[in-house]
Formats: structure tokens, sequence, C-alpha cells
């Protein structure tokens, strides 16, 4: 057994040696990778890197041109005829061998074929290249997402890049024969060297893989599925120990039920166990579903959005955690006869809520409509700062989308009317949503009302009706609203009826709302909504 190991310690030291004078080799590169993983001499954004000698050039893939022609190196943008809609219909993969773009992973899976990895990349609106590979250990399959950075040659990997009918293929990337021919040259002795100790130290190292590393791997893989943004993958025992058996629930949707829980580390957190999703007569959608609200919310942060601390993917469980809000849900206070909600806060969690859809539907990187903006989905941290939860079930749009198509989602009362109409959805829709909320916390009551006077049973056309006839001070008479300006209130009054208008042209942006309600715009007289919730 000594021997074994000082045979091994041996060959392992000689092939370090000979790594490392092909790495020396390698440095004058223009496109080898650095340590800290980037490129020396970048193409830019999108850009591919191709090594000619000493010098470098930056090419664009398919559907792509150069920003500036006169200096290659400031990356390359998405032509204009490739700016389609989510739709799958006339879009292709085109095939390009030995390229790599070593960022922008969002999805990864070790079960699939090249096919599938295309096609997978194919059905998603958010994807626009897929890498493959087939390594000793499987097929592998990365979707990746603009922009792209780094791409350069990398001998083991085809990269897919998804193109719309009418684009003329580009000439692929690949190394020059010229460059193999000086490669070939340069390292024929090193290479035959390094080819006959790496061979003896494969065969040695995969026969302890197999008998060694492959089952433990296995195991880990089963909830280590994939993790593209850094986020701690638990596993289901963590869970469990963690919340007790689910015993303390404190929340239950649509999607799933949420449980209280404490890790190790003393936090407390929200664990949304999506298990139900999964039992649906389709268990593809689950996952579908899974994968995108993971993707989507760890790669989306802001102050007033839920923060996802991991995930577990391990077996049929599917389950999200979430840091937990002690002050729960925003409709127990205004809605069950505990409102401990004053004006000032009141004020505080509008302003919130609105900045926290700005930041989906312009600041975050993907563009996200929300379409189920509710009390229910406004939660509450210890010092009442109000933060969205499950917008990652949220329809996506593409960067260069502002409109999309869907089935009908939402809450009854909360759904702008476009829903019911078969009308272009845009982000207006959670405009919409977000003014229906703004009246219900001014008035702290829900839109729909029955044991109040009959004018007063539809809040929307009573707060107008208060507006036109000069009494608003009706809307807030049995509310806590010391501290509040007339002028402040009527202001957030006249911002809901402008988002709850029926036409979606004539409502505001949610850029345009932060600013109304923060007062650095006028804010002109709203028409009539015309139709009510």
């Amino acid at each position: 057994m000594g021997f074994q190991r000082t045979f091994l310690h041996l060959l392992f030291l000689a092939y370090l040696f000979l790594v490392r004078s092909l790495l020396a080799q390698q440095q004058n590169d223009p496109c080898a990778l650095t340590d800290s993983g980037e490129i020396g001499g970048l193409c830019g954004l999108n850009g591919i890197c191709q090594a000619s000698g000493l010098s470098r050039n930056c090419t664009c893939p398919p559907g792509f041109s150069h920003v500036n022609s006169d200096n290659l190196s400031q990356g390359c943008r998405r032509n204009r005829s490739q700016l389609k809609n989510c739709s799958a219909s006339g879009a292709r993969m085109h095939k390009i061998e030995q390229i790599d773009w070593p960022e922008n992973d969002y999805w990864s899976t070790d079960s699939t074929n090249q096919t599938a990895c295309q096609q997978a990349c194919i059905e998603d609106c958010f994807c626009t290249v897929v890498i493959y590979a087939n390594l000793t250990d499987g097929e592998h399959c990365w979707k990746k997402a603009l922009p792209l950075r780094n791409g350069a040659a990398r001998d083991t990997r085809i990269a897919f890049v998804k193109v719309f009918d009418g684009v003329h293929d580009a000439v692929s990337p690949t190394p020059s024969k010229q460059r193999k021919e000086e490669k070939r040259k340069g390292f024929a002795v090193l290479g035959i060297s390094l080819m006959v100790c790496s061979f003896v130290i494969v065969v040695i190292l995969l026969s302890v893989w197999l008998c060694i590393c492959r089952p433990k791997m296995k195991s880990l893989q089963k909830y280590h599925k994939f993790n593209p943004i850094g986020l701690k993958a638990f596993s289901y025992k963590e869970l469990d120990a963690a919340t007790g058996g689910f015993k303390i629930e404190i929340g239950r949707g649509a999607f799933g039920t949420v449980y209280k829980g404490t890790l190790a580390d003393g936090r407390s957190i929200a664990v949304k166990k999506l298990d139900e999703l999964l039992k649906k007569e389709n268990p593809p959608d689950g996952e579908k579903e899974f994968r995108t609200e993971l993707g989507i919310i760890g790669a989306s942060y802001h102050k007033n959005l839920v923060l996802l601390y991991g995930f577990c993917d391990q077996g049929n469980h599917r389950i999200l955690v979430y840091e937990y809000m002690p002050n729960g849900s925003l409709d127990s206070h205004l809605f069950k006869g505990t409102n401990d909600l004053d004006w000032e806060l009141r004020v505080q969690i509008v302003l919130g809520i609105a900045r926290g859809i700005f930041y989906l539907h312009e600041e975050c990187r993907a563009h996200i409509i929300h379409c189920d903006i509710k009390p229910q989905n406004i939660l509450l941290d210890e010092n009442y700062c109000a933060k969205i939860s499950d917008f990652g079930i949220a329809k996506l749009l593409g960067v260069e989308q502002t409109r999309t198509f869907s089935l009908a989602r939402g809450t009854m009362g909360y759904m702008a009317p476009e829903w019911q109409k078969t009308m272009a959805v845009s982000v207006k829709v959670d405009v919409y949503s977000f003014g229906v909320v703004l009246l219900e916390i001014i008035c702290c009551r829900k839109m729909l009302q029955l044991d109040v006077p009959e004018n007063e049973t539809m809040l929307s056309r009573w707060a107008y009706d208060c507006f036109k006839h000069g009494s608003l001070a009706k809307l807030v008479e049995q509310q806590d609203c010391r501290g509040m300006e007339v002028r402040q209130l009527e202001r957030m009054v006249l911002v809901g009826l402008w988002c709850i208008q029926e036409d979606p042209s004539l409502r505001p942006s949610i850029k345009k709302v932060v600013q109304m309600l923060e007062g650095t715009v006028e804010i002109a007289v709203p028409p009539n909504p015309g139709s009510f919730p």
C-alpha cells in the first residue's frame, strides 16, 4: 500500500510539472484564461476572442454584430432582427464548435443529449446560448443569458446560439487552421510527454473515482443539480430539523405551504414547500416552475424584495428557503381587525411596494411582471419595511420585450381588465394591481365590502366620488391618521385612481408612480376609471 502511494505521488508530481510547463508556454496567448478567470485582451460583452499567434481577433456569434466596427474589443450587440418575443416559433440553434462563455450559467443538467439541450434553450425565452459537452462523467448542458462574457475557444465545448428565421449563418468563430498548426508545432514534444503521463494518471484516477468518488457525487447531485447563483443547497434533512418536522405553518398559497424554521446559526427562516405543485397532472411543469422561481429570485436583490437564502432539490422535494418576516403579511394588518399601522407607516409601506415593483420592471437584469400584486404577497419585516414575495413564478420578459400574451393569472379583485379581454399583457397589469392595493392601504379595508352603506361598497367608486365632491376625509374617518396632511392624502388617492384606469395606456409607468408618490412631479386630475374591479 505504501509503494502504491509513493508511485501515485511521483506520477502526480510529474503531471504537475508538465502542466506547469505547458501553462508557461501559453502565457503569451492573448485569449488564455488568467488566474482571476478573466480573458486577457477582452473582446467585450457577447464577443468571442480568437488567438492568432500573439494577436487576437474579436468576432461575434450569429445574430450579433459589433458595437463599434472601428474598435472590435467593445463587444457585440444583438441584431434588430433578433429582438423577438418569447415564442419558440421560428427559433433555431446555430452550432459553433469549440467555443464557450464560462460565465452567465443560470441552469445546468447532466441528464441530457445534444437535441434535448438545444430544445431546452428554444423553449426558454431567458436563454440565448446553451453549451454542450460530452465529458468522461457524462453529457452536460448549460443555459446562458445575456450579456455573455469572456467568450473564447474551448476544445471540449460546443456552443449553440439561438437565432430566428431570416438570419444568415455567420462564419463559425472556431480556431483557425493556422492557429492549430502553430500550437501543434510549438507543443509537439511537450504534448507527447504529457499524453503518456496523463494517460497513466487518468487510468489510475478514473479507477479510484469509479470505485469511491462517483457514488458519493451521485448522492450529492440529487439535491445539488444546479446552483447558478451561489445559493446554499440545503438537504431535506437539514430543513426538516430546522422546522421541527414542518410543524409551524405560517402561510399557504397556490404554489405551496410556508413553514417557520431556525437555521443552525440562529437565523429565522420561512420554508416554502412546493411539493403540492409537483403533484399536479404534469410533473415537468412543477420542475419548470421551481427552476424559474429559483433562477430569477436568486439573481434579484432589492431591499423591498424578500431575500432567498437557498433551496432544496432532493428527490421529490422542491423547497425554497427565504428570510423570515416577523410582522407577517400586509393583509393581516389591514383586514383582520388588528390594524396597528398608523398613517406614517402606511405611507412608508406604499412607497416600499412601488419601489420594489419599479426594480422588477426596470432595474433587475431580467425584466419581470409580477402578475399577482396583492396584500397577501406583501410581507413586513421587523421595521415594517414592505417586501414583495412570490415574484419568482411571475411572467418573465426578455430584455428587449415589453409586452407578452399569457393565460390569465393573479387574484380576482386585483387583476387588470386586459386579463379577461385577451389583450396584450404588459407591466401595466402590475400598475393596476398596485392601484387597488394603494386604495386599500389608505382606507384599511378591502376593495369590495358589504357591511357598509351602498355608496361605499365598491372602494374604487367611493374614492372617485369623494375626490369629485371634495370629501376625501371620509375615506379615513375610522383610521389612525395622526400626522396626515390633506394634500398628501389627495396625492395618494389620485395616484390610485390613475393606476386603476381601464385603458392600460392611461396608467402611468411604475417609475412615474414613484415620482408622484414622492411629490417630485405634478399629478393631473384623473378621468373616471370607468371599469371597477
